[in-house]
């Protein structure tokens, strides 16, 4: 597929997705979405998967439990009215699938989100192995000191649900440009707020473990070390924007720190997947100084 070909295939993407995020808990089909995205209902559903590496109807789910973790997290409705809200008959099937989307019920996750958001510190010492960080401790976050990192990225274009197009774009251009991607690690580099639209701006990043030329369309960024926050998830990538959202509105405003002029990181943890919702482990870092 042409470059220009394939960009013109992810806009249309893209704008299946946003169709989905205007109204998560509408009845989304194949045929209502081809027509967003000006193709065949025919041939629609098997560029999808192989641009995505999900179904339609797995991405109307995500989506809609996504959708439901936002909800979960600003915690003014209740499990039921969210169920409703996303699309789902009844509460006891939304919980099902939240649990096999976030790994906890939709009861834990807000417990889990409360606990994010309102800290209580403990007086240990804290850091990650090798960090040397001591001071106060928070049950679900660490200060560390990160060192400077080079990173070869891609900017992402679009809703933040189809980021992770974004990172396999990537690792096809730096595979097609003959770098070794197997053993180099994920990092996503973000500025301003998501639900700003314009003020948003992500980077998709690799690093590679021995200094290499970018190849064409991708920029060699250099990531700032500094003092960093650090909260590990572990769900899909769906859950990080809410999770991210405690963080800087429930934890930092308590934590006597400040946010600092870098951008916030997304350090992923084990391979790349080629499935959008599947579980794994994000170091989530704010970057940070004191007032």
């Amino acid at each position: 597929m042409k470059p220009s070909t394939e960009r013109d295939y992810h806009r249309r993407i893209a704008r299946v997705i946003e169709a989905i995020l205007t109204d998560p808990g509408a009845p989304h089909g194949v045929e209502s979405l081809a027509s967003v995205a000006h193709l065949s209902p025919f041939h629609f559903h098997r560029i999808y998967r192989a641009l995505t590496g999900e179904s339609i109807a797995e991405t109307v789910q995500r989506l809609r439990l996504a959708e439901a973790a936002y909800r979960l997290t600003a915690a003014t409705d209740s499990v039921t009215s969210i169920a409703l809200t996303v699309g789902y008959d009844s509460p006891q099937a939304f919980a099902r699938a939240f649990r096999g989307f976030a790994g906890v019920s939709p009861s834990e996750f807000q417990a889990r989100q409360r606990d994010l958001a309102n800290p209580s510190p403990a007086t240990t010492a804290t850091g990650v192995p090798g960090a040397g960080i001591a001071g106060t401790a928070w049950p679900l976050v660490e200060l560390v000191e990160l060192a400077p990192i080079g990173a070869l990225c891609l900017r992402h274009h679009g809703p933040i649900a189809t980021i992770s197009q974004t990172f396999r774009t990537l690792l096809r251009m730096l595979s097609t440009g003959g770098v070794s991607v197997a053993m180099q690690s994920r990092v996503g580099i973000c500025s301003g707020d998501p639900e700003q639209g314009d003020g948003f701006c992500y980077l998709a990043g690799m690093v590679p473990t021995v200094p290499i030329a970018p190849v064409d369309g991708v920029e060699a960024v250099r990531i700032e070390g500094g003092l960093y926050s650090a909260h590990r998830l572990v769900g899909p990538a769906a859950l990080i924007a809410p999770t991210f959202q405690v963080l800087f509105g429930g934890w930092l405003p308590q934590s006597g720190y400040e946010p600092d002029d870098r951008p916030a990181l997304e350090i992923y943890r084990g391979p790349p997947s080629s499935a959008a919702g599947k579980q794994g482990v994000t170091d989530l870092l704010i970057p940070i100084r004191k007032p």
